[in-house]
């Protein structure tokens, strides 16, 4: 028995390690139920579908959020630029510098819309739960897309990439040296 306990143990070791190849950006799930409300990071967010408009998220099951997931329950995905990085942390669940977390986030969409929105985000959907499916440890959640928001304010995305944060590389432009020496 502990062999095997010891060899799925490696094999859990391994898939994040494995798993954490498959680079992602970095998201802000955010739900709200009687005036309660649950934020969490999460990177388990794929694009599902485009008839109807569908995306999936996948919150563990111990996740605050999880609390609130139910059919017909509304939540924001919420697309989290270079700017964001304590903010990632913070919903996370670290300690960090970052202030109280009502002052992060507001009802920025339509009156319908009943969860909010993380404010100065790259991007962020407003969803209706549709279906939810058991998934070991996590649920995969279903959610009908209502609503769209894009910044427009040009922010470079966070992304995540063996476990730790990338940013993306300057652009070609920003990279020319100038064409006069200073020192001539």
């Amino acid at each position: 028995m502990a062999a095997q306990k010891n060899m799925n143990s490696e094999l859990l070791k391994n898939y994040r390690n494995t798993i954490g190849l498959f680079a992602t950006g970095v998201t802000v799930l955010i739900i709200e139920h009687q005036g309660e409300v649950r934020c969490m990071t999460a990177n388990a967010v794929s694009s599902l579908s485009l008839e109807p408009v569908q995306l999936l998220v996948c919150p563990s099951k111990n996740a605050a959020f999880s609390e609130f997931v139910q059919q017909g329950a509304q939540f924001t995905v919420n697309i989290l630029g270079i700017h964001q990085e304590q903010l990632s942390n913070y919903y996370a669940g670290m300690k960090t510098d970052v202030d109280d977390e009502p002052l992060h986030y507001e009802h920025l969409f339509s009156p319908s819309i009943t969860a909010p929105r993380l404010k100065d985000c790259i991007a962020s959907f407003a969803c209706q739960i549709t279906k939810q499916y058991d998934g070991g440890d996590h649920w995969i959640v279903v959610g009908e897309v209502l609503e769209l928001y894009s910044n427009e304010i040009n922010h470079k995305p966070l992304l995540f990439f063996g476990g730790k944060y990338h940013y993306p590389p300057k652009n070609e432009v920003e990279l020319i040296k100038p064409t006069a020496d200073p020192y001539q």
